[in-house]
């Protein structure tokens, strides 16, 4: 409204004087010379020239200026109308009441589309736009993750120089990975977000909020072809599978892996409180294993059952699982089950010894343990092999779920 309001200010400033105007425009040397020239001449701006060099001066001449000054009245007028509706709330209303009711008379036949309810609402389901794919999720020593196909050895994958990999979680897109920091903190992501790479990867502290030097120790999947799915409570316990912790400072505990199964956000969740000064040096989804070996750094060894390991249903402290003498630490320890039976350690002097089931006493936790060497230490747990999935064996599997037994993992 104020737009035209103001350009018909012009035709009637430009009317005026016509014939000064189309002289300007003849002796001007183009349409930007003649513009500047008006604006010069009759104190007109930009909007008000464009307007009167685009209408055509010959159109103007033949106007009358009584219809330019009968819609300059007119238009000022209906501003003047707006403006007075706009500053009373009492008129504004009436004005919507009028509207309403004429919009009411015009469509007074009955609503032809349906109403919708909560229950013709779709649920976006993020998996509908996910690529179902087996893979695998790499970690490394050093924190670094990334999403690889096939994966023949451990050692055919890229890793940076002096690193090395430390975790390989089987799993299909759909499915979760669960990345166990030393600090009691677990992380979780779709399995599809891993950024997947035939090079090194990229950090993990890319995509959480690590403390500072925080090492992340182990990965699991949530894929319950290889992790057990959750079970129901029993017995008044929390229900299983169970994560097994074992902390520096020989503390141990069992707490349900089910609040890990979901995406976390950046800082992540708490899976065990630590003492001050403790960090985790296992952490481990349990399936069938019974008994389990821990080494301390001064030469001790103890091998006791798993039962033994307290169930919490949340994150706590657990029990001692080895007593440890003053400035000693637990360097971690072995699972023992029908696929792995022994634990191997490295001594400071770079030898290897190995510590057998069935050769070595199953006694009860939170013992010293037996003293394995005398005039050296251990440096380091030796970890287990990794095993990696056949994906080719799995796939053809599951085209005929007859070799592969109903209701069985492929871990059974």
């Amino acid at each position: 409204m104020r737009a035209r309001i103001h350009i018909l200010q012009g035709f009637r400033i430009i009317f005026n004087a016509l014939d000064k105007a189309i002289r300007i425009i003849r002796e001007s040397e183009g349409k930007p010379d003649a513009a500047q020239k008006l604006m010069r001449a009759f104190d007109l701006d930009e909007i008000q020239t464009d307007a009167i060099l685009e209408a055509q001066l010959y159109r103007i001449a033949q106007l009358e200026i009584k219809k330019i000054l009968n819609e300059l009245k007119e238009k000022k007028a209906q501003a003047a109308e707006i403006e007075s509706i706009l500053r009373s709330e009492k008129k504004l209303w009436r004005v919507i009441k009028t509207e309403l009711n004429e919009l009411g008379e015009k469509f007074a036949d009955r609503r032809r589309t349906r109403m919708g309810s909560s229950d013709d609402l779709t649920d976006f389901d993020p998996e509908a736009y996910i690529m179902r794919e087996n893979t695998n999720v790499v970690l490394t020593r050093d924190g670094w993750i990334k999403r690889v196909g096939r994966l023949t050895s451990v050692e055919s994958t890229r890793v940076r120089e002096g690193d090395g990999v430390i975790a390989v979680a089987p799993g299909s897109t759909l499915d979760h990975v669960i990345f166990f920091a030393e600090d009691g903190t677990g992380y979780t992501m779709r399995v599809n977000e891993v950024p997947a790479s035939s090079g090194y990867g990229e950090p993990i502290a890319k995509f959480f909020r690590l403390g500072d030097q925080v090492r992340i120790v182990n990965a699991a999947t949530t894929d319950e072809r290889f992790t057990p799915p959750d079970e129901p409570a029993s017995n008044g316990e929390a229900p299983g599978p169970y994560l097994l912790v074992v902390t520096a400072q020989g503390q141990t505990l069992r707490t349900p892996l089910a609040p890990h199964r979901t995406a976390s956000t950046k800082v992540g969740r708490r899976y065990v409180r630590l003492n001050e000064g403790d960090r985790v040096v296992m952490a481990t989804v349990l399936r069938d294993e019974e008994t389990i070996f821990l080494a301390s750094a001064s030469g001790h060894v103890i091998h006791f059952p798993i039962e033994q390991i307290n169930i919490l249903s949340g994150a706590g402290k657990g029990v001692m699982g080895i007593k440890l003498t003053e400035g000693d630490t637990c360097l971690g320890g072995a699972l023992i089950s029908s696929r792995f039976d022994m634990m191997q350690l490295e001594t400071a002097g770079g030898k290897f010894m190995e510590f057998r089931r069935g050769k070595y006493e199953v006694t009860s936790r939170a013992g010293k343990g037996f003293e394995a060497v005398k005039r050296t230490t251990f440096v380091r747990v030796v970890p287990p092999p990794i095993e990696l999935i056949d994906w080719e064996q799995v796939e053809g599997k599951e085209k005929d779920p007859e070799k592969n037994g109903a209701g069985k993992t492929l871990f059974d």
